[in-house]
């Protein structure tokens, strides 16, 4: 009886300490200021973000395909990263279009939006952060 307690008390305070642990490390990234560039839960601030997200049937693929092609044929060749998000394929793409001025920028997005006109699973937005995982 007397190891039976003294096991169920080292698992306690195993569990316990591993959660003060976790605690520690959570508090400590989150004093990190807007970091551009890492997969540890950093923000990433992105001028245009088209996101693909599932409701249990994965992503719209066809959308995906023609809107990455539509960016890496386009004459000014945007850079963009992928943030991938869920099991089912999710995923955003960020966009920072500093290869456009003002009004490049903005004939792109329109372009874009048309391009997403109807589509399911798919939103574009502006001027957002996002959280790399």
């Amino acid at each position: 009886m007397k190891k039976l307690t003294l096991i169920i008390l080292a698992a306690v305070s195993v569990l316990f300490t591993d959660c003060k642990t976790k605690s520690k490390a959570t508090n400590s990234n989150d004093s990190k200021p807007n970091k551009t560039v890492g997969d540890d839960g950093t923000k990433i601030k992105c001028r245009l973000v088209v996101s693909f997200w599932s409701i249990a049937a994965g992503i719209n693929g066809p959308k995906y395909d023609e809107i990455e092609t539509y960016i890496k044929n386009h004459p000014k060749k945007p850079s963009y990263e992928i943030i991938p998000m869920g099991r089912e394929g999710e995923r955003d793409i960020c966009m920072s279009l500093k290869e456009m001025n003002k009004d490049e920028q903005n004939a792109f997005i329109k372009e874009l939006n048309k391009l997403v006109e109807g589509a399911d699973r798919v939103k574009v937005m502006e001027n957002q952060e996002r959280t790399k995982r």
